[in-house]
Parts: C-alpha cells; sequence; structure tokens
C-alpha cells in the first residue's frame, strides 16, 4: 500500500532538521573526539544521507518491495567494507 504524499511542513523539517546536522558537523570538526572522530563524523553522514534519501527521493512513500531493494544494497555495502576492513586488518598482523 501506497503511503501519502509528503507535505510541505514535512520537507520543512526535515530541512531544519539537515541544517541543525550540519551545525553539528561543523561543531564536531572543531572538537577533538580522538579516535571517535571518523565515527562521530560517519554517524552524522549516515543520519543525513537517511533523511535525504527518505524524503528528498521520496522513498518513504515507496512500496516495501523497493524499500527492501535500498536496504538490501546497503547491506551487501555494510558487508563489502567489513571484509576489506577484515582484510587490511590481518595483513598488518601478518606482516609483524
Amino acid at each position: 500500500m501506497l503511503r501519502t504524499h509528503v507535505t510541505g511542513r514535512a520537507y520543512l523539517y526535515t530541512w531544519i532538521a539537515l541544517s541543525l546536522l550540519s551545525l553539528v558537523t561543523l561543531l564536531a570538526s572543531l572538537a577533538d573526539f580522538g579516535a571517535w572522530d571518523l565515527t562521530i563524523a560517519l554517524a552524522i553522514a549516515t543520519a543525513k544521507g537517511t533523511l535525504v534519501v527518505l524524503f528528498f527521493m521520496h522513498m518513504i512513500e515507496q512500496r516495501f518491495v523497493n524499500r527492501m531493494v535500498l536496504i538490501l544494497s546497503t547491506l551487501f555495502l555494510l558487508i563489502l567494507v567489513t571484509l576489506v576492513v577484515s582484510d587490511v586488518a590481518t595483513r598488518a598482523a601478518v606482516a609483524q
């Protein structure tokens, strides 16, 4: 079943949330979180990307099957990145 169209108010709230997340990105870039810098930056980028995909690419209005394609492709990407990171980590351990 298709959902109703996103209203102008939802676009406004999404734009405000994206603006606030951009401000948080700026403030996080000025702070020193040590080893957590990359994790925090990726978490903020993931939140912004999710908002863009859901509202501006109208994924929230689509049927579940269409959303499943996006979910599965993201899952496969995460698996690929995990395998690459684990491969690089084991190469450094073996070389020592």
